[in-house]
């Protein structure tokens, strides 16, 4: 945010309209492959290259870099032209910093109670030093294993600190991807369907200048968390109306879901994904992508103020 605590409008996206699909969990939080492939494969049948949000790290020591059958697996996604990017270490509890109030919801208590609890535990490990170290490794282990360095940056259940960002700014990387524009996907999670809010007016649909050195290309919402039958007309039918209201914007639609949901075999997820990625080709006649290409684009001045 800038100083007057307003997010500052960087671009607005040209036609066509944009559709980025991210992953996340993969690797050190969700190393069952099997999940990974099932999801990849879902993608590829829809011709929707996914940015896969990586977890580089394991608390018990696994690391990407070392697991070859993870590596053969990503870089054989990304040279079919999916995207994979960087998240958190190993997606510690509140890893790097406090979770934003719509993700302390979850816990179904008093948010403020569980941000006290939370800060009690680790707050004393949400200092920039720490931070530094975290990023340094998590950077080095992904660096070492896909061979670049990431170009976007999401914490663990966007667990975040004001230091946090400067570190990632300090470590050359300019894109975090770490906001929620429409927060009511998380509401209906908990099915809070009568009253789940509108979108979080400090957040826009489209990449904005969160600090003076770091650019937010910011979640849309998610839609396909641990679906029942009985859900997917009610969140397919916000994901529509997000889908809607973020184009009459000029906005860029990122949709956010997690492996063990599209990865699972009851294919729930898939349902709804598969639904609304055709909403989006048919009536929308979307561009579908990657976070790299977004980036691309936005360092390449491929998007434009306006409409």
């Amino acid at each position: 945010m800038d100083g007057t605590g307003v997010a500052r409008l960087i671009c607005r996206a040209m036609l066509p309209r944009r559709f980025i699909t991210t992953m996340d969990d993969p690797g050190g939080l969700i190393r069952d492959l099997t999940l990974f492939d099932r999801a990849r494969r879902f993608f590829d049948r829809w011709d929707v290259p996914a940015s896969f949000m990586v977890v580089p790290h394991g608390e018990d020591g696994w690391s990407l870099d070392e697991a070859d059958d993870w590596l053969d697996a990503l870089h054989a996604a990304e040279r079919d032209g999916h995207d994979t990017q960087l998240h958190g270490l190993d997606h510690a509890h509140c890893e790097f910093g406090p979770y934003p109030p719509v993700i302390r919801q979850l816990g179904k208590r008093d948010i403020d109670e569980i941000l006290a609890e939370d800060t009690a535990q680790c707050g004393h490990l949400w200092r920039k030093d720490i931070h530094r170290e975290k990023l340094e490794q998590a950077i080095g282990i992904f660096e070492r294993a896909m061979g670049r360095r990431p170009q976007v940056f999401r914490t663990g259940a966007l667990s975040q600190t004001p230091e946090m960002y400067e570190v990632v700014a300090d470590l050359g990387m300019r894109y975090v991807s770490n906001a929620i524009t429409d927060p009511r996907g998380w509401a209906y999670i908990l099915e809070k369907y009568d009253d789940p809010g509108d979108w979080d007016p400090e957040v826009p649909p489209f990449p904005y200048q969160l600090t003076g050195r770091i650019i937010d290309l910011p979640i849309t919402s998610e839609y396909a968390w641990y679906l029942t039958p009985e859900k997917i007309e009610r969140h397919l039918a916000l994901a529509k109306d997000d889908l809607r209201r973020v184009y009459e914007a000029g906005g860029v639609f990122t949709l956010v879901c997690h492996v063990q949901c599209v990865g699972a075999d009851d294919g729930l997820s898939m349902e709804l994904l598969g639904r609304l990625f055709d909403v989006a080709r048919r009536e929308y006649g979307v561009e579908f992508g990657t976070l790299a290409g977004l980036v691309a684009d936005l360092e390449e001045g491929g998007l434009t103020n306006g409409r």
